[in-house]
């Protein structure tokens, strides 16, 4: 069960920060006659181990490049999943958005293991017919695909022939288009929708989902926020809704638990030790929190560390903040390492140029979070 959870963890890490560095997004439509009716998350397999839901404009596509840490991720960007399944389907994305966005409401990307960037499924609620909007995307880009055809439990999936050798598989239908490398994939979307096996039925996932409205890139992970908080509790899902400016990106939500495993996680959340180093801290328990905080919020300047500490909430039941250019390794590097999302963990040297500072509180039966990595110039 642990070895399962960590593996989830690593995959949900890996998918988190290539998402902030990596993903096109689309514009969201204020008027949307066909297709509104569309319920993308039905289409959802419940196996799914993470989605990505968006209605974004082109946001990372045209923003990020602009931030003062893009250069810094650069490495990220080029390995992001997304890009890879976009440029398949989309040659030539940057330029495609605009167009993209003449005929989509809302995208959402599951995630399946074991992951790679082929086992992901791309969703587009779409204005009129989804092969009617994925058939034009390919048309304008000098391309006149004539799809084979095949049957799944009467529904038609259309396999198209890439430049490359390789295959895309679609289902479409009034509203909506879906996308994937895996043909077996599309059948368990279709399995999903005519069985009511989605991750609507998933109970934990539905506390944990949020529906939104318009200007968000949210990730719901199968796995926990802070690795280390659950260790022995597979069910859980995560949010994360993804934020970017110039100096900071950092990412906000909640994480849900079955009943079983909540009394082991809050036990947990205020009973860990204390450290306090020279660009690392940890503390546990309100109160600890609320002094340490006040503390820092009193002296007259402040380092970007200390900066750092007193922007967290003295509300939190847990804090941790890490200069992870000076986790360089031995018992330091050992320390810090087991707070860590293990993707931040296993690339320390790439994120060398960031604070990272988190937070937990317990509010009812969610567990909120805040994750930042504040860029030092």
């Amino acid at each position: 069960m642990n070895n399962m959870v960590g593996k989830v963890g690593v995959i949900v890490s890996i998918v988190l920060f290539c998402i902030a560095v990596g993903v096109y997004s689309f514009v969201q439509l204020s008027v949307a006659d066909k297709g509104k009716d569309v319920d993308l998350l039905s289409f959802v397999p419940l196996e799914s181990v993470g989605l990505l839901e968006t209605d974004n404009p082109d946001f990372l596509a045209n923003e990020f490049p602009q931030t003062t840490y893009g250069l810094q991720l650069d490495t990220l960007r080029q390995s992001g999943l997304f890009p890879m399944v976009l440029n398949a389907v989309f040659p030539n994305a940057d330029s495609t958005v605009h167009r993209l966005s003449n005929g989509i409401e809302r995208m959402m990307i599951s995630f399946h293991a074991p992951m790679s960037a082929r086992n992901v499924v791309m969703y587009f609620r779409t204005h009129g017919s989804g092969r009617e909007f994925l058939q034009r995307m390919m048309q304008r880009q000098g391309r006149r695909f004539v799809p084979k055809k095949e049957s799944y439990r009467g529904s038609d999936i259309d396999i198209y022939a890439l430049e490359n050798g390789d295959f895309i598989a679609a289902y479409c239908g009034k509203g909506f288009c879906v996308l994937s490398y895996q043909k077996s994939l599309i059948e368990q979307v279709i399995d999903a929708r005519k069985d009511d096996v989605s991750l609507r039925e998933d109970a934990v996932f539905m506390e944990c989902y949020e529906g939104k409205a318009v200007n968000f890139i949210t990730l719901y992970g199968h796995a926990p926020s802070l690795p280390f908080l659950v260790r022995d509790c597979a069910s859980c899902w995560s949010s994360f809704d993804i934020h970017l400016n110039s100096e900071v990106f950092y990412l906000s939500g909640s994480m849900v638990l079955p009943d079983s495993c909540r009394f082991r996680v809050t036990d947990r959340l205020y009973q860990m030790d204390s450290v306090s180093e020279d660009g690392l801290l940890v503390l546990s328990g309100q109160e600890k929190v609320d002094s340490c905080i006040s503390r820092m919020i009193s002296i007259p300047q402040h380092t970007l560390f200390e900066e750092c500490v007193s922007n967290l909430s003295r509300d939190a039941s847990f804090i941790f903040v890490a200069d992870m250019d000076k986790l360089k390794g031995g018992d330091m590097l050992q320390v810090g390492g087991f707070y860590l999302p293990k993707f931040v963990m296993q690339h320390v040297d790439l994120f060398r140029s960031f604070i990272f500072s988190a937070q937990v509180t317990k509010v009812g039966n969610k567990y909120s979070h805040i994750i930042v990595f504040t860029y030092k110039n």
